[in-house]
């Protein structure tokens, strides 16, 4: 199979019809944000709650998505985090779309903001795209076929050792604490073990960083089904772990998890309750 030359440099040449149509619609999206996010100081804001922004460059972005894969799948459902739900038409298959992951830092300048896409079957999630079109990175994987970064196969971090592991998790703020102070509690017990944790701001490129091996583990509570679906898909075909923070609770209707590679897994979740 020969890709299609838009999005060749991108992708792994095994790629599928539903990834290319993901990054055909990521690189349109993400044009978008990219002249969006040097004229920043033009866009309408507003808060969702306390701490949490939406732009014109969010519902920009979301839309084009959605115009891009419903005009090449127009029966396939739909969950958005600007949108909201659609459902298919005679299919359970659905894209699960953040148009604009970090938003906040985004919106203050800060370069580090995604695009995440991914196409689920139920909780089950097929194909996986996060696009940062800063750092010109693209991150895809479909269900046991691997993971990649523009075009070339990635894999967890190999680090067996916690004192040399970095890891990454998002301390709530504004009008989203409900899990501050269980957060505060693993930072206590972890910061001394490690090499250190950041915190990143844009929780799709923190599970594609542990995916590529950038960082060892990722953990995090109460996020959104369209911030992790596909980073989570993106971190099992790099061959890493994916574990529910409470293990009575699904991670897509919890939205709290802990992601690292193989080395670490048991050892990391011991510091996280």
């Amino acid at each position: 199979m020969t890709l299609p030359q838009e999005v060749t440099p991108w992708l792994s040449p095994k790629a599928s019809e539903h990834m290319q149509a993901m990054a055909r619609a990521a690189l349109c999206a993400g044009a978008g944000l990219q002249q969006a996010f040097k004229t920043r100081d033009t866009l309408n804001i507003s808060q969702k709650s306390k701490g949490d922004f939406v732009s014109d460059a969010d519902r920009t972005a979301e839309a084009e998505i959605n115009l891009h894969l419903t005009a090449t799948y127009p029966k396939y459902g739909w969950l958005g985090e600007e949108t909201g739900t659609r459902a298919g038409i005679g299919t359970a298959l659905q894209w699960v779309v953040d148009p604009l992951d970090g938003t906040t830092n985004f919106l203050k300048g800060i370069p580090h903001w995604a695009i995440s896409i991914a196409l689920c079957d139920g909780d089950d999630v097929l194909a996986a795209l996060i696009y940062d079109p800063q750092k010109a990175e693209m991150f895809t994987a479909e269900r046991s076929c691997g993971a990649f970064l523009n075009g070339r196969q990635i894999t967890v971090s190999g680090e067996g050792d916690l004192t040399a592991a970095l890891f990454a998790t998002g301390v709530p703020a504004g009008g989203r604490v409900t899990y501050l102070k269980p957060a505060l509690q693993d930072l206590e017990r972890l910061m001394p073990e490690c090499a250190g944790i950041r915190r990143n701001g844009a929780a799709a490129l923190d599970l594609a960083y542990v995916a590529v091996g950038r960082l060892e583990g990722y953990w995090e509570r109460n996020l959104g089904p369209w911030d992790i679906a596909a980073g989570i898909l993106l971190v099992q075909e790099a061959k890493g772990v994916v574990q529910p923070l409470w293990p009575d609770q699904d991670i897509f209707s919890s939205g709290s998890f802990l992601a690292s590679n193989a080395a670490l897994a048991n050892t990391f979740r011991k510091f996280i309750v």
